[in-house]
Order: structure tokens, then C-alpha cells, then sequence
């Protein structure tokens, strides 16, 4: 064969191979132009998450608020006609629910304070007036650091760590990934530690990442001797700032570790103050002037029922029906705002994917299953107890029958952002699938895959931890990393409509084309 002709073979081997290749995996443009159709003509999805976040938030783990926002959300699914819609039980703890909250500075002059408790806080008798006392809990290293304050401490408001630090903010707080920043994101070589994914980041976007490189704090002497003994004293409240935020910005998350748990010891009354309220009042402690405080916090506890509960819907498969896709996102909240980026959005996505795919009736080979998770913030974490009960025998650590049908799962919590890309979490077989099924989104802004994993985001992780193929959608950042998660400012007016809506398109066509493929999609050969 001379070199022409086989110069002439090869090219249009390569051609041949290309078109299989591409065909291979599939894009079904037909139902993609659908999707696209109803999530931008007929969207509820900002009329949905307006219930979930105004009318039910913050839906904090087990409260009232959550079960109303639970039952809600069956409702809708049934209403958007899903199958098998139910709430899915699991031991949880005791709930906690917040009635009534007043934080006020009354001598040396009078101050309404910015202030939200910590989540299963004991409330006080009514209210309580006292002096502020400043107790480092970081220099306490002994029982005799304590003895010096026995006796005198009785309605006192401890204030438990130093004035807040304040930073000029020279990033703006509102921040788009541009294609450069992606492009250096996609580079970035496979870590297996947050730590060294964080150093890894390119310099231009590590202010986005900061709050998560915050070293952890380590009392010297345990904290939980250091609250006996101001509780044994009779004291009121203790209080601090987030270490974080300004500008009257409060992050509420501090709370105990298993404080929801049965035999859980008593918590004290904890309240967290917005920084510039906090420093005035430890400025004023520090010119030798008393200053006196008037704080009530009305709460209730719920140990008569320790279940709490996920909701589950499904959208039925056809000749694969026994195997399932899975889209979710947790469901509950912290208390200081009303959960809205973390993570109404991430439910109001999976709800709205689910509407459009049962509206424009496709037929998918494979159950698409869409779940709101409970106690992801605080507690077991509902997507925890639904892999226990459905994937891996928690006794033995054997996988189920489930496990070996598990066909993947897409997991939602970054908020309003627009969805720019897809994080494979080492698991690289995925990017010639996702690079084909991203390319009716590439006008709407999402073009990359990235190998390396986001930063824990619970429930993919937990997926992956056991071998499944799990994944998580890269989004603009907004405002998340600096001045919503967490935070009082976490509400309805945060989101951004049509960064929100193009999020859910794209959602409903991952998950119908990973219910349509003749194969699952493939395991990571990495578990997270």
C-alpha cells in the first residue's frame, strides 16, 4: 500500500472513529430544546423557593418549620405529578425551635444589638439583666483560671473571645468566573486533600475560597468544663462574634457537636453578635466602664419524636426501571437567615428539573429519584441515614443489591451562581460523557469539566465514598463565599432569577441523559 492511499485510510479512519466516538455518547438535542422551552417560558422555580425560604425558613433540622417545608415539598411533587412521593424516616435527636429572640446593651448607654442564638441554646427565664464579663476562653488552661471567677458571675453575659479583626474587602462581592479562571481551575493537578487543592488554587481565586482555609479553634482546656462551670455559677448567656463577617453580617452555625442528640449535656444560652456590636461593647469593658446587657431567648425542645425525614419523589424508568439516577440537595438550614443559596436553591433546582422532565413527558430508561435531604447542617445528615438504609450495610460495610443498580448521582448546594461546569471528583471516564452533554449549554456559559474535586459539599462526598459515581455542578460564586452562607443574609433576595433558572435546565438534561445511556456512568476508580 503505497503512502497516499494509506495517508487516505488513515484520514478517514480518524473520521470513522470520530463519528463513532460522537455517537457513543449521545446528546438527545430533540429533548434538550424542550427543556429549554419550559424551564425558561413556564419556570415556578422562583415561586417555589420563595415558599421554602420566606414562608417556611430557615427550616432548621427537625423544627416546625422544617416539617412544614417538608410536607410542602410532597405536596408540590405530587402536585407536578411524580410517583412514589414520600417522607423518608430516620432517627435524628431532639428539635429545637426559636420563638423569640432579644439581645439589647443597656448601660452605658442603650444599643439594640444585632444578635441570633445558637441552634439548641436552653433559653433563659424570661429576661435576664446582667454585667458583661470578659472570659478569654483561650487562656483558660486550668481549673484555677476559673476559681478566680467563682461567686461572682451570677446573670452574667460572658464574652468568650477577643474584638473581631476587621478587613477592608478589596474583592468585589459579586464575582463571575471568566473563561481564564476556568481554564486555570480545569488545570489544576488531582489532590486528594482540601488542603493542598487550596494551595493548588490559582492566586486570582483564592479570596473566593478563604473562609475555608480558616484553622480550626483549639481551647487549651475543654470547653465543655469551661461551660459546666460558668452554668454551675448561674450565669446568663455566653456570647461572641462569627470571626468572620462585618458590616452587621452574623454567621449563626457554632453549634455544640451532637447537641441534638438524646443524652446530649445541657447547652448553655450562646449568642452570636454582629462584630461591630460586640467590639464596641469589649472596647468600652477595656476603658474600666461596666456595661450591663438585657438578653431573653425563648426556645422549645422536641424529645417526644427523635425521626426526622428526607422527601423522596421519582419519575419512573421504562426497560431499566430498576436502576435509579439520583439529583438532590439538602434540605435544611442554619437559623440566621432563611436558607436560601444554602440550600433552597439546590432543592428548588431539583424540584424544578423534576416539573420540566414530567411536563414535556419524556419516558427515561431509568428511574430518575429527586431528593430534598434533612440535617445536613446539623445532625446525622438525612443523605447519610438514605445510604445506610439503601447502599451499604452500615453493620457489615457490605454493599446491597441497590449499590450494584446505582446509575449516579448529582448533587446541588452552591447556591444562585450559574452553572459554568461539572466536578468529576477524580473520576476522569465521566469527562467525555459530560464534555458531549454539555454542549447544548455552551451559550448559557457551561463548557468545562474539572477533575479535581470542589470542596466537600456532603452529599456527593458521601456518594462517592463508597464508589458511586457522584457529582457536583461548578457555579459562579455570586456572593457565596462572602456575605449569604451560613449567614443572617441568606434570603430570597440574594438569588439571582436567570442564573437560577438556567441552573435547572441544565440539571433535568444531566439527569435524563444519564437515565437514558446504555450503560451507568462509570465508577470512580478514586473514592473521595
Amino acid at each position: 500500500m503505497n503512502i497516499r492511499r494509506f495517508s487516505i485510510l488513515i484520514f478517514f479512519l480518524a473520521i470513522a472513529f470520530a463519528f463513532s466516538a460522537e455517537n457513543q455518547e449521545p446528546v438527545h438535542w430533540d429533548v434538550v430544546q424542550k427543556i429549554l422551552e419550559e424551564g425558561f417560558k413556564n419556570s415556578h422555580i422562583m415561586e417555589d423557593v420563595s415558599y421554602m425560604t420566606e414562608v417556611f425558613g430557615p427550616r432548621l433540622a427537625k423544627s416546625p418549620a422544617y416539617f412544614a417545608a417538608a410536607k410542602w415539598a410532597k405536596k408540590k411533587f405530587e402536585e407536578y405529578g411524580l410517583e412514589n412521593v414520600h417522607l423518608d424516616p430516620y432517627e435524628f435527636g431532639v428539635g429545637w425551635n426559636l420563638e423569640y429572640t432579644s439581645v439589647h446593651m443597656m448601660s452605658p448607654q442603650y444599643m439594640p444589638i444585632i444578635a441570633y442564638p445558637q441552634a439548641w441554646s436552653s433559653p433563659t427565664k424570661g429576661k435576664v439583666r446582667g454585667s458583661v464579663v470578659y472570659i478569654n476562653f483561650q487562656q483558660i488552661t486550668s481549673e484555677a483560671d476559673l476559681a478566680k471567677y467563682k461567686g461572682r458571675l451570677r446573670n452574667a453575659i460572658i464574652f468568650t473571645a477577643p474584638k473581631q479583626k476587621m478587613y477592608l474587602r478589596w474583592m468585589p462581592e459579586a464575582v463571575l468566573f471568566s473563561e481564564e479562571m476556568l481554564g486555570e481551575m480545569a488545570q489544576i493537578p488531582a489532590t486528594k486533600s482540601e488542603e493542598e487543592y487550596i494551595r493548588n488554587v490559582p492566586r486570582r481565586i483564592m479570596p473566593l475560597l478563604v473562609r475555608h482555609g480558616l484553622p480550626p479553634v483549639v481551647n487549651k482546656y475543654p470547653r465543655r468544663k469551661i461551660i459546666d462551670f460558668l452554668l454551675s455559677e448561674g450565669i446568663a448567656a455566653i456570647a461572641a462574634t462569627d470571626g468572620m463577617f462585618d458590616d452587621g453580617t452574623v454567621e449563626v452555625t457554632k453549634v455544640a457537636k451532637g447537641a441534638w442528640k438524646k443524652d446530649a449535656p445541657k447547652q448553655p444560652t450562646s449568642f452570636i453578635l454582629a462584630a461591630e456590636h460586640y467590639n464596641r461593647i469589649m472596647r468600652i469593658l477595656e476603658k474600666g466602664i461596666p456595661v450591663e446587657m438585657e438578653v431573653e431567648l425563648r426556645a422549645t425542645y422536641s424529645d417526644n419524636d427523635l425521626t426526622d425525614y428526607n422527601v423522596i419523589a421519582e419519575l419512573p424508568g421504562t426497560d431499566l426501571a430498576d436502576e435509579v439516577v439520583l439529583i438532590g440537595g439538602h434540605y435544611d438550614g442554619h437559623i440566621g437567615g432563611t436558607g436560601a443559596e444554602d440550600n433552597a436553591c439546590g432543592v428548588a433546582h431539583v424540584m424544578e428539573a423534576a416539573r420540566i422532565l414530567k411536563t414535556i413527558s419524556v419516558k427515561p430508561r431509568r428511574t430518575i429519584r429527586f431528593a430534598a435531604w434533612g440535617s445536613s447542617e446539623n445532625g446525622p445528615g438525612g443523605y447519610n441515614q438514605y445510604i445506610s438504609k439503601h447502599y451499604i450495610d452500615p453493620e457489615t460495610g457490605q454493599y446491597t443489591k441497590e449499590h450494584e443498580k446505582f446509575a449516579g448521582y448529582f448533587n446541588l448546594d452552591y447556591g444562585t451562581g450559574r452553572i459554568r461546569g461539572i466536578y468529576l471528583d477524580y473520576n476522569y471516564l465521566a469527562k467525555p460523557i459530560f464534555t458531549e452533554w454539555m454542549k447544548p449549554f455552551h451559550d448559557l456559559g457551561m463548557k468545562h469539566c474539572f477533575l479535581v474535586p470542589s470542596f466537600d459539599t456532603g452529599g456527593s462526598s458521601v456518594f462517592g465514598k463508597i464508589g458511586l459515581p457522584s457529582f457536583k455542578f461548578c457555579q459562579d460564586p455570586v456572593e457565596n463565599d462572602f456575605r449569604t452562607y451560613h449567614t443572617n443574609m441568606d434570603v430570597y433576595d440574594r438569588i439571582v432569577p436567570e442564573y437560577f433558572i438556567q441552573g435547572a435546565v441544565i440539571v433535568a438534561s444531566f439527569a435524563y441523559h444519564a437515565a437514558m445511556r446504555n450503560e451507568k456512568l462509570p465508577r470512580p476508580t478514586i473514592t473521595q
